[in-house]
């Protein structure tokens, strides 16, 4: 008897908890994200901010949402095409591509793939399949002249040296020169163009050329080359300081190149690519697409962010940096964040300096 009840018992526990197992919905022990597979495509990274930021902004959504996270690293232009593929073709949900080296092959692997999403970061892809985020250099350049200009109210020149003479490079002027206009209206222009996005040697003479030519009336150059590039300025300013002449002041571009070594870069301008990574990824996971086409982001997202006005600078030389400088930055930068301040898209053919 002692042994039915027993037996009876335990039949009765187990029926009981397969009732409550068959009463709890079956997806709760899944986490829906759990299968899909992102794989982010980008140059080496390194220690480069730009691919960090986005790297490591991926990497906390996999490990929030539980999705599985590659990190897929080129050398070379072939790299790109082919690791995109492979990428393709293992199964991955959504292939995002940070640079513009990625536009051509994820263009191509998008009419390929149909069961693929895409994403790519810091251009237009030619593939309206693909989400293609880029940057409003234009605002966060305006904001960049307007601290220039106040900065140094008694010039009536400003340097600007640029990589190539192209759209994406004239909009970083454009914006720049605006700013400037803002507070001072009349200001003049000395502009040159490195021809190259790496040559910190070529960058070096063109600062020599630019300083020349601003003479006594200027003391701001605003570097728009390419992050290492710009390095010849950094490093022309330093020399003309210990040689006792004038000082040059510029900024910085891609990173915060603020240092305490070298107090003659006093700003600078960034991308933050961690902003239209986690803007990607959120679309994708809220219904397994993108939304195709371009979104354009910047100061007013904290997307391409200006130097003590989006955060704080690694180094900040108080004697041209004031807190008026600072006040007149965050003021332009929420001025264009209400409207009250409108950049038109303008073609370089179309602007009168």
């Amino acid at each position: 008897m002692k042994t039915f009840l027993k037996v009876a018992l335990i039949l009765t526990m187990v029926i009981s908890l397969f009732g409550c197992a068959n009463n709890k919905p079956q997806d709760d022990d899944k986490n829906k994200y759990a299968d899909l597979k992102i794989a982010m495509v980008s140059d080496t990274v390194g220690t480069d901010q730009f691919i960090l930021q986005a790297k490591n902004q991926l990497e906390a959504m996999a490990k929030e949402y539980g999705f599985t996270a590659t990190i897929i690293e080129c050398a070379n232009t072939d790299d790109w095409a082919q690791k995109s593929r492979n990428a393709c073709e293992q199964g991955y949900n959504l292939v995002v591509a940070v640079g513009w080296t990625g536009a051509q092959p994820l263009s191509e692997l998008a009419d390929e793939f149909p069961n693929v999403e895409f994403g790519i970061i810091d251009t237009i892809a030619a593939n309206e399949r693909i989400m293609s985020i880029n940057f409003n250099t234009t605002d966060g350049c305006y904001v960049l002249g307007v601290m220039a200009a106040t900065a140094f109210p008694n010039d009536t020149k400003f340097g600007y040296i640029g990589n190539f003479q192209q759209q994406s490079n004239f909009e970083y002027k454009y914006g720049f020169m605006e700013g400037v206009k803002s507070v001072k209206p009349d200001a003049k222009f000395v502009t040159a163009y490195a021809d190259t996005y790496g040559d910190t040697s070529a960058v070096y003479n063109k600062a020599v050329e630019v300083t020349a030519a601003l003479g006594d009336e200027g003391h701001f150059i605003m570097g728009s080359v390419a992050n290492a590039a710009n390095a010849g300025i950094y490093q022309y300013a330093l020399e003309r300081a210990a040689e006792g002449k004038s000082p040059i002041y510029t900024s910085g571009l891609s990173v915060d190149s603020t240092t305490p070594d070298n107090p003659y870069i006093i700003g600078g301008l960034t991308k933050n690519t961690a902003i239209p990574m986690k803007t990607i990824v959120e679309d994708f996971l809220a219904d397994g697409k993108v939304t195709p086409g371009k979104t354009t982001l910047g100061v007013v997202e904290d997307a391409f962010c200006v130097v003590g006005v989006n955060f704080d600078a690694i180094y900040r030389n108080k004697d041209v940096i004031t807190d008026e400088v600072l006040a007149a930055g965050k003021q332009a930068a929420e001025d264009l964040k209400n409207g009250k301040i409108v950049l038109p898209y303008v073609m370089e053919d179309d602007y009168k300096e």
